[in-house]
């Protein structure tokens, strides 16, 4: 049996992150690291536990990510361990950890956060080159 979305207020709060209660099984935080600060959203289902940061990065204005920036975010998930970036329907590039809820407990809770938070930081200087990059040859 999975973590009942109650539960989640819990480890927020043993985690000392501050947190807002969306929607009965929707969480939102955020945490500012070295390359910004990053909004969380948490969704607590049957099956899964969702962590995301999205927007990660936005989808430059009136035009879609070009192939450096696809490029440096594949390149990250071949590289990156329980995280996935990805792109979204908006054209937004996210950051996620998706965990089974089955078994799921505290300790798989804050691996979850310091996955995101370490990946955030750790990829952001990359991907903001790449899409320099890419804006640069569409000038």
């Amino acid at each position: 049996m999975g973590p009942a979305a109650d539960d989640i207020a819990g480890y927020f709060d043993n985690f000392g992150w501050n947190y807002v209660r969306q929607e009965a099984t929707v969480y939102r935080t955020a945490f500012t690291g070295e390359t910004g600060r990053y909004d969380v959203w948490l969704k607590v289902t049957d099956a899964w536990v969702f962590f995301c940061i999205n927007p990660y990065v936005r989808k430059p204005t009136g035009q879609p990510h070009g192939p450096g920036t696809l490029q440096a975010v594949l390149r990250a998930n071949h590289e990156v361990n329980l995280a996935k970036f990805a792109v979204d329907d908006d054209g937004d590039v996210s950051l996620s950890v998706e965990l089974p809820a089955e078994g799921f407990r505290y300790s798989h809770f804050c691996d979850a956060l310091t996955a995101l938070a370490h990946y955030a930081d750790g990829w952001r200087r990359r991907i903001d080159a790449a899409i320099a990059s890419d804006r640069a040859e569409i000038v």
